[in-house]
């Protein structure tokens, strides 16, 4: 059973994207399928990965893979919050500084 989930939050500037969970083989098709479609939506994708309880190769490749189509249609991509077992597999794979990383997620708009 997989126990990860996502969910998207529009904001006046980007698309926010909040990760929940183990991100690993089972969930890194439909991450990285979701993630490549709010780049190709033409706006900036900031990603809460607060959440994330385990991250492994797989899940990272799928955040690499929005990276590098963000990088190919000039967007902005950047990890905000980023949990101890993300920063680990970043820190260990050295594609930590290929990431723009934020301390905090964005707050949402206010209405």
């Amino acid at each position: 059973m997989n126990s990860f989930h996502h969910t998207v939050t529009e904001h006046r500037d980007h698309v926010l994207l909040t990760l929940v969970g183990e991100l690993d083989f089972a969930a890194h098709t439909d991450l990285e399928t979701r993630v490549v479609a709010l780049v190709g939506a033409g706006q900036p994708v900031v990603v809460d990965c607060a959440g994330i309880t385990f991250l492994d190769s797989m899940g990272l490749r799928a955040l690499v893979a929005g990276l590098l189509a963000a990088e190919e249609a000039g967007l902005g991509f950047e990890l905000a919050a980023p949990s101890p077992p993300v920063l680990r597999v970043l820190e260990l794979s050295g594609t930590l500084e290929r990431f723009t990383v934020r301390e905090s997620v964005p707050e949402p708009p206010r209405g």
